[in-house]
Parts: structure tokens; C-alpha cells; sequence
């Protein structure tokens, strides 16, 4: 079975390897490798590029070591408002992580991408980190989709503008589960008075960016949800609740991501 692994026989960098094991995103990992927190048989690493050999190498964070994960698994959470998505909180909120506990006794996860503390929705949880990578990096062009509800005049110039902000336009090489090519864009679903709903799609995943979208044309979002992130919706699953792919879901998340044909 494909883990979307590197074989372990090659040399890969140690930034890589990190978050192939599931210790982070390649940009945490980084960040981590410089603090000094990473030790390679027996030494001190600060350097993210320094190449090593997994199958020989004894490579430890904090004094822990760390392989990688016998079973991937990637879990499907609609996230509340107030949840951190994090991995620990240093000021002891709640996290995506905390949600997941039932999961999470015998391996390290962490969220794909983020939500703010007010953004609900669709966020998929991981312990393979090169999936995650390939998920997020706007390269690969996974599409993330968003109801806004906001406050102010929406109009059909409002909408395009929020088109272009989106890139609407198609990735090249982009393609959905169903062989459509993956779009960017936003449509309006409903206006009630001076409220509005909002669909937005979009191939990257900037920080708040949707929110930072609306504000620019005048906009003030009174309530954002992720419904979709790739093929994999949050249609039947409740607020705060888990639950882990299914096999076809997974199956469709790894060819998007370019990991299957």
C-alpha cells in the first residue's frame, strides 16, 4: 500500500523527514530544527538541509525519537468556534487536536492548514506529513470552500471582484476527484436586506484570507464556515464531531494531491 512516503533507502533532508514523521508542517519543521530542539545520532542539528539516512540515522525532538508512522490516517473534524487549530496551546485553550484525542494515544497529529478561532468547518487532521504538505502548498491547487455570511450591499461588480481576488480562474494540471478541473470563484446564494450568503472557493489557503476578501470590497463578514476542503465535505457531520476518511474519500484526496493516478 502507497503511504505517500519517499523510500527509505534515499537520503532525504532532515526538514523533510520531520514532516514526513508527522512532527509538523516543512515550515514548523524548520523553525523547530533551528531552535536547537533536534538531535541526529547524538548531535546537535541546526541546519533544516542536512541530509540524513532514515534507515540508519537515530533522530530525536526534545529528546524523544521519532520514525515514521506505521498506519497514516487522515480524520475529517468540523471544527467549533473558540478551537484553536494548533496542536497544544501554550495559554490552554482548546484545540483540533484536543477534539481528536480518541485518536491520537499512539501517534502524532496535527491539522492540515488552519481555521481561525472564529471560522468553522471542514479541517482534516494527519499524521503524514508529506500529505499535508501537498495539501496546503498552493502548487497543487487543492480547492477550499467557504459560506460567508456578511453584512453590506452586494452587488454583480462586488462578486466579480471577489472572483479575480480568488484567482478565478483553473490551475493547469488541477483536477478534481470527478476529473473536473479544480476552480477558483465566488457566487451569491442568498441576500436578505443588507445580509448576504457568500460561496467562495479558493486553490490557496492565505490566513484569513476570505475575511480579508470581503473587507476589501466593503463587506464585514458576520460568520465564515469551511464546507468543503478538496472532495471531502462536512454535509453530515456535526459540529465538534471526528470521524476518519473513508477509503474512497482518501483515495480521492490522494489524486488530487498528485500522490495517486
Amino acid at each position: 500500500m502507497k503511504t505517500g512516503f519517499d523510500p527509505v533507502d534515499d537520503s532525504v533532508r532532515l526538514n523533510r523527514y520531520l514532516a514526513q514523521v508527522g512532527v509538523g508542517s516543512r515550515r514548523a519543521c524548520d523553525d523547530i530544527i533551528r531552535s536547537g530542539r533536534v538531535v541526529v545520532d547524538g548531535s546537535c542539528v541546526r541546519a533544516p538541509g542536512r541530509r540524513i539516512e532514515p534507515r540508519v540515522t537515530d533522530v530525536r525532538v526534545d529528546g524523544t525519537p521519532v520514525s515514521r508512522p506505521a498506519r497514516p490516517i487522515v480524520l475529517l473534524l468540523h471544527k467549533p468556534v473558540g478551537v484553536i487549530s494548533t496542536v497544544n496551546d501554550p495559554g490552554g485553550r482548546p484545540t483540533v487536536v484536543d477534539l481528536c484525542r480518541r485518536y491520537s494515544k499512539s501517534m502524532r497529529l496535527f491539522p492540515v492548514g488552519r481555521l481561525d478561532v472564529n471560522t468553522t468547518g471542514a479541517l482534516l487532521i494527519t499524521n503524514d506529513g508529506n500529505l499535508c504538505y501537498r495539501l496546503t502548498h498552493p502548487r497543487f491547487g487543492v480547492p477550499k470552500t467557504y459560506v460567508a455570511r456578511v453584512r453590506g450591499i452586494v452587488t454583480t461588480r462586488t462578486i466579480e471582484r471577489l472572483r479575480r481576488m480568488s484567482g478565478g480562474r483553473t490551475r493547469a494540471g488541477s483536477t478534481g476527484s470527478a476529473g473536473r478541473q479544480n476552480r477558483a470563484g465566488a457566487e451569491l446564494t442568498h441576500t436578505e436586506g443588507r445580509t448576504s450568503t457568500i460561496r467562495i472557493t479558493l486553490l490557496e489557503g492565505r490566513n484569513r484570507q476570505v475575511r480579508r476578501m470581503c473587507e476589501t470590497v466593503g463587506l464585514r463578514v458576520a460568520k465564515l464556515k469551511r464546507v468543503q476542503f478538496a472532495n471531502v465535505s462536512i454535509r453530515k457531520l456535526p459540529v465538534g464531531s471526528v470521524r476518519p476518511l473513508e477509503s474512497r474519500e482518501l483515495k480521492a484526496l490522494r489524486r488530487m494531491a498528485g500522490m495517486e493516478k
